[in-house]
């Protein structure tokens, strides 16, 4: 008989075959395999998006954005700019500035898209602003990641590296909620 069939026997009279330093010799095999994977994860340390975080300051290869005039105000479009796995999105906010952000939200890696004055992820309802993509409303804790954009002189817009992580995040900023918008009630 195999040792896993003595382990974790199907009839109820052969269940007590097992002593309990043997379970507990079970359990200690277990957690340290368990805490090897887990210390294995942290020294590579890679993020949810993928890949290894670049140095701030790090210059990728810059991707051609099109003419910078092609976007108008509340306007935006998708782009790859590290691989073809590395969704960005480039934004023209209401007041007319190009900013481009990754469009992996940093909860739980839906994509984010679009929705005229801010960034919305759509699966948990979190909201990021446009400005400099810092989360506004739902679970999102972290920014978004900028992409740092460049204008030419012959007008066409250049995707040219990463933007440095924020290191001081400001507390959530107070928007107008879209529930609480269908739920005003004034007095």
């Amino acid at each position: 008989m195999t040792w896993w069939r003595r382990a974790f026997p199907l009839e109820l009279a052969e269940e007590g075959h097992f002593s309990r330093r043997e379970f507990a010799r079970f359990l200690a095999v277990v957690s340290a395999g368990f805490t090897a994977g887990i210390g294995y994860l942290w020294l590579r340390k890679k993020p949810l998006e993928g890949g290894s975080d670049p140095e701030p300051g790090h210059h990728e290869t810059p991707v051609a954005l099109g003419l910078a005039s092609d976007l108008q105000p509340g306007q935006s479009r998708l782009f790859k700019f590290r691989d073809e796995h590395d969704a960005c999105i480039l934004i023209r906010t209401p007041k007319g500035e190009l900013r481009a952000y990754r469009q992996t939200c940093t909860h739980l890696g839906c994509a984010v898209r679009f929705r005229g004055e801010r960034l919305e992820c759509p699966c948990h309802e979190g909201f990021f602003e446009v400005d400099r993509g810092f989360p506004v409303q739902g679970p999102p804790s972290r920014p978004l990641g900028g992409i740092t954009l460049e204008t030419r002189p012959d007008g066409t817009l250049w995707a040219v590296g990463e933007l440095p992580k924020p290191t001081d995040l400001p507390e959530r900023v107070a928007t107008a909620c879209p529930r609480e918008a269908r739920t005003e009630v004034t007095s």
